[in-house]
């Protein structure tokens, strides 16, 4: 109930505090999924201190609500007020032959923030598992008594538990293969083949 009343006292605010957290308030554009991350990362984070820093909270509660806010509120809002924002860098026109791999490089930057919900690993079931088993291992003293003997480490510990959990790689690059070849790179080629520079003093005519 904590977390739920935060989320609507964030809500009303919300506008008003994404575009001052970011700073500059005309932040690049290739700078937005970062900064978005941060500042929700951290929004998340208060947000949920009551499941968070209860160490005898029920296991997923944490993560949960993290993830809710981070996923469904905070970070979809924040790149969308940003994109909406920013500046874009003014690139050189570039040379036709040059068109590939300038798309390649554009459509791979845009394609981060796209699919950030499947390429954050912060946000992945794996980064969840780590986290939730080593606040655990430290709260329940697992690895170090009380004189400060330690038998073992927590984050080792952890990560070992956790063998299997996925981490949205495969998503992350289903997401952005689809995306790339579908929408991204076609559409940028041919806006690029339209308006790009001609090599001049090219060989083979008469």
């Amino acid at each position: 109930m904590a977390a739920g009343g935060a989320s609507l006292i964030g809500a009303a605010v919300f506008s008003v505090l994404i575009m001052s957290s970011l700073g500059d308030p005309m932040p690049l554009c290739s700078d937005c999924e970062t900064l978005c991350r941060t500042n929700c990362t951290a929004e998340a984070e208060a947000n949920c201190a009551n499941y968070c820093n209860n160490t005898q909270a029920t296991a997923g509660h944490c993560e949960g609500c993290m993830g809710a806010y981070f996923g469904q509120h905070c970070n979809p809002e924040c790149l969308k007020n940003c994109s909406n924002g920013c500046k874009r860098k003014v690139l050189p026109t570039p040379l036709c032959s040059d068109c590939d791999t300038v798309c390649s490089t554009k459509c791979d930057e845009e394609l981060q923030t796209t699919c950030s919900e499947y390429c954050d690993f912060s946000r992945s079931g794996l980064a969840d598992c780590q986290r939730q088993l080593f606040k655990r291992c430290n709260a329940e003293g697992t690895c170090c008594s009380s004189d400060g003997t330690c038998t073992c480490d927590c984050e080792t510990e952890a990560r070992k538990q956790c063998v299997g959990v996925s981490d949205n790689s495969n998503n992350c690059e289903v997401c952005k293969r689809s995306q790339f070849d579908q929408d991204c790179h076609p559409t940028c080629n041919t806006d690029c083949n339209s308006n790009c520079k001609k090599e001049k003093g090219c060989r083979g005519h008469a």
